[in-house]
């Protein structure tokens, strides 16, 4: 019952993720953070079996640690992305990981975006959803979409979205963690998007 989108702006993207936790019909807690640094400019987020999703980031990353360690540079985010298909992909011989992921970073050449599933099927995009929340976001998305966001356009539709799943969606998903990713680093701008208890 998880729920993560991004949207990709001229020169920042923004991504947004749920915080809660649910198992069958029991949300368990709404305080998880399912969103991992990669970089300074660089963030995952994934969506699935908590037990997996916990797991599998862990190992994403712990390894771009050790590809920092051994070789002194970050990858880009072309590159880490190939990195985490790469590593769906071989799960599925071996032992699986029922989790679909979202890539977003900024390198020299601007921001990227991308979407892969727990099969290894990968894309380049604009804008991404992953999780239940999606069937309700991509028409949404698609709508308010341009490709001269600002970002004042851009909190306008993350809104219009997290209002979405609140009136619409199953599950009564009390807060988000919202990031924003440009050159000069990631910013935590959750408070913009969730109410104040």
């Amino acid at each position: 019952m998880d729920c993560a989108f991004a949207i990709k702006g001229a020169d920042f993207i923004i991504l947004a993720n749920d915080r809660s936790v649910m198992r069958s019909i029991m949300k368990l807690q709404d305080t998880d953070t399912k969103t991992i640094k990669l970089s300074s400019t660089q963030l995952l987020t994934a969506c699935g079996e908590i037990s997996d999703r916990k797991n599998f980031t862990k190992l994403i990353e712990a390894n771009m640690e050790y590809y920092y360690y051994l070789n002194g540079t970050r990858l880009t985010t072309d590159e880490a992305a190939s990195y985490v298909r790469t590593t769906l992909a071989e799960g599925i011989r071996s032992s699986p990981y029922q989790c679909n992921v979202i890539v977003a970073g900024y390198d020299e050449d601007g921001p990227k975006l991308y979407w892969l599933d727990y099969l290894g099927s990968m894309g380049k995009v604009n804008k991404a959803a992953q999780g239940y929340g999606a069937y309700f976001l991509y028409g949404l998305m698609d709508n308010y979409y341009k490709k001269d966001f600002t970002f004042n356009d851009a909190c306008d539709c993350v809104r219009k979205c997290i209002y979405e799943l609140k009136t619409r969606f199953l599950v009564n998903i009390v807060d988000y963690d919202v990031f924003k990713i440009t050159k000069d680093g990631i910013q935590d701008i959750s408070d913009m998007f969730n109410k104040k208890n």
